[in-house]
């Protein structure tokens, strides 16, 4: 098994502080993130307006370099299909690693043509599919098979609403597992509305032994709704499976700079968000 830990604290941490973490904490973030070994360090989002001081949204990734440390870890940063012109994206010239492309099912036959652009300006491609409750087995073979003929670097598992319970990750594994070329990676991103964030990525990483994948988490879990998988502790576990995460700096860096947040913002659980899980509504409605 390759797991390797995809930080989203500052691109999914966004959407509870308005993108504003202020500059200082951004790049505390990363150099936290990175000295404690994490994989890849999602940087936030990119879009069409020009970086504004203290936000992680950017009009292009040559925007972020002022928040990178030396290279420890690899970079990523988001942007949603249909809400950032590809005309604003830079040739990559080594600061960001990966390009995550998030989309909803029905712009699924029009994705190629941005998963080439990206392709050709140097950048991975993590394929995000919004939501993948609403696929049916069919409608995942077709997921799968464009990824495959695209040959993106990764596809994702994607519970945006939080309302996977294990059984549909059980039936959603196969599909993948059993499908997606052996060369492309597999990833994992789920909310913690029904409060098995961590178990579901367990669950996850339990199930695709012997294959390159990964998993997203933040630090608290900051993210929509009720939060995402807390990477502090996912990484406690892969620590108990063979790597070796500095988990202490972890805590550390998310005392120092996401705890501060909470006392002003709240992305736990409440009853509303559970239910909004259980029914697979958008955390925004």
């Amino acid at each position: 098994m390759e797991c390797e830990i995809l930080d989203c604290t500052l691109r999914d941490g966004a959407y509870v502080v308005d993108s504003i973490f202020g500059k200082d904490r951004i790049k505390s973030v990363i150099n936290y993130l990175c000295e404690s070994g994490i994989d890849i360090v999602e940087c936030g989002w990119l879009r069409n307006d020009s970086h504004k001081k203290d936000s992680v949204f950017y009009k292009n990734p040559d925007e972020i370099a002022d928040y990178l440390p030396s290279k420890k870890s690899e970079f990523a940063v988001m942007f949603d299909y249909g809400r950032y012109d590809l005309n604003n994206l830079t040739q990559n010239n080594g600061l960001i690693d990966i390009i995550r492309i998030a989309f909803y099912k029905k712009s699924l036959d029009e994705i190629s043509f941005a998963i080439e652009t990206v392709q050709s300006k140097g950048y991975k491609v993590f394929l995000q599919p919004s939501n993948i409750m609403e696929y049916s087995d069919k409608e995942i073979i077709k997921l799968v098979n464009r990824a495959n003929y695209l040959a993106v670097n990764s596809l994702y598992i994607v519970d945006s609403f939080g309302s996977m319970f294990p059984e549909d990750l059980s039936r959603i594994i196969p599909l993948f597992s059993e499908n997606v070329n052996k060369d492309i990676g597999i990833g994992f991103h789920s909310h913690n509305s029904l409060q098995m964030s961590l178990a579901l990525s367990i669950q996850f990483i339990n199930n695709f032994k012997g294959r390159n994948i990964f998993v997203d988490a933040s630090l608290s879990g900051i993210g929509r709704g009720a939060g995402n998988t807390k990477t502090e502790l996912l990484a406690e576990y892969l620590n108990r499976c063979g790597k070796n995460y500095d988990v202490e700096f972890l805590i550390e860096g998310a005392e120092k700079n996401i705890t501060p947040i909470s006392k002003e913002h709240y992305w736990e659980y409440t009853p509303q968000k559970g239910f909004k899980g259980i029914k697979g509504i958008h955390p925004n409605a």
